[in-house]
């Protein structure tokens, strides 16, 4: 699964290398070139199956009983086994999501993936992020060639994530369906080790209606309904008034089952709308709070000034409050993140794009002309670990029984083959 617009780059040359000189020398020189990247590990330990059976070792010796030498505990241990030659041409030219992609048609299986990856995090300073230099061209072509968020693309974007069946959502999230890091209690406190998901999702949506201070009389403007659960529940325990954008149809259509299911239809409206295309209310009134939960991700970089120009035309200018939660990248990683394509962007969220804190803070000072006055910022980052761990669990253990036949409903003619590399994809 390659995408197309890699064939004006790295691939219309392989095309014409493979018809001049064919597939041998190709993948001989992508192996010998892949292997030698990965001579470099010195920490935990790699064992690579070829196809034709021959087992290559990287990194540490194993002592006996199978851990590395140096550290019992700490390192990865971690066998790949390559099923097709495809892969080290994949590697060769996409590196990481030559991996991905090889990973999703069954060209390479992993014992672990999450230690294959912990691997190559422990080990990045010896393997230049496992980069090539025609890795890095491919990056960049990617890059160069990506869309930018207007109204239009912006749509399709969210399409791509948000409109796959709710069923499969549901199979992973909490039942509150919030998706995005919730707070979870300190492990020092001894109610955490009983502690569910949806509790912890509760705590974060209660700290958004208690950062933005929502009373009863407030109308609040939340731009990213999800299903609904932040909605649902500032109405709930404030009373207030909640009018949610989306841009998903999947997303509004089950949010408003669940808003009707609560008995707040006359409380929440959940649009189909464009957070740049939203009016002011009809009562001609600005909104007294907005909320915005995981959705500054999809907005891209150049909109985030235009982000905040929107909410400060909206808001109200005495006593609004605006509160965001969103995942952001280090400074240290933005510009090489910045000037490439990696799998999340182009296989899961398509048109996404992680700020760092200071150009958001950028932004908000820029797009509201200094009106809107940032009062604090908090890192929860540490929170979502565990929350993907679960999630993960979540997924592979309802995969066959709640998302393979939601998938094989909805799209007729999938195969089996389709719907194996759609879960190696999630």
């Amino acid at each position: 699964m390659v995408n197309s617009t890699q064939t004006s780059g790295p691939l219309q040359a392989l095309s014409g290398y493979v018809a001049s000189y064919g597939w041998g020398p190709l993948l001989s020189v992508s192996r010998s070139t892949v292997l030698s990247l990965l001579s470099r590990i010195e920490a935990g330990h790699l064992r690579v199956a070829d196809v034709d059976g021959k087992v290559t070792t990287y990194g540490e010796k194993l002592a006996v009983n199978g851990t590395t030498e140096k550290s019992v505990h700490s390192l990865p241990n971690v066998e790949l086994t390559v099923h097709k030659d495809v892969f080290w041409v994949r590697m060769l030219l996409f590196a990481d999501m030559g991996f991905a992609e090889s990973y999703m048609l069954g060209e390479v299986s992993c014992s672990d993936l999450t230690e294959f990856f912990r691997l190559f995090i422990v080990n990045r300073n010896y393997l230049s992020n496992g980069s090539t230099l025609t890795s890095n061209l491919s990056a960049k072509l990617s890059y160069l060639l990506r869309k930018t968020n207007t109204l239009t693309t912006a749509r399709l974007n969210i399409a791509a994530h948000y409109d796959i069946s709710n069923d499969m959502f549901a199979a992973f999230l909490s039942p509150d369906m919030t998706y995005s890091c919730p707070i979870w209690l300190p492990k020092s406190d001894p109610r955490s080790k009983k502690e569910t998901l949806e509790q912890a999702q509760m705590r974060k949506l209660r700290r958004f209606i208690d950062n933005a201070k929502i009373k009863q009389e407030d109308h609040v403007l939340e731009i990213g309904t999800g299903w609904g659960s932040f909605a649902i529940l500032a109405v709930r325990e404030t009373g207030c008034r909640v009018t949610s954008l989306t841009l998903s149809t999947e997303q509004k259509d089950l949010a408003e089952k669940r808003i009707a299911e609560a008995g707040f239809t006359d409380r929440i409206e959940v649009l189909l709308c464009d957070y740049r295309a939203l009016p002011t209310p009809r009562d001609g009134k600005l909104y007294d709070k907005v909320v915005s939960i995981e959705m500054l991700e999809a907005v891209g970089k150049e909109y985030l000034n235009t982000y905040f120009q929107c909410v400060d035309k909206l808001l109200k200018p005495e006593g609004g409050v605006a509160v965001f939660q969103c995942i952001t990248m280090p400074e240290s990683r933005y510009e090489a993140y910045s000037n490439s394509d990696d799998f999340i962007r182009r296989y899961i969220f398509p048109g996404g794009h992680l700020p760092t804190v200071t150009q958001l803070l950028d932004s908000v000072r820029a797009g509201s002309s200094c009106r809107l006055i940032p009062e604090s910022v908090e890192n929860i980052g540490p929170h979502y670990a565990k929350t993907l761990r679960l999630w993960r669990e979540e997924f592979m253990q309802n995969f066959d029984e709640k998302i393979k036949p939601s998938l094989l409903e909805e799209h007729e003619g999938m195969t089996e083959k389709d719907v194996d590399l759609f879960r190696r994809k999630w």
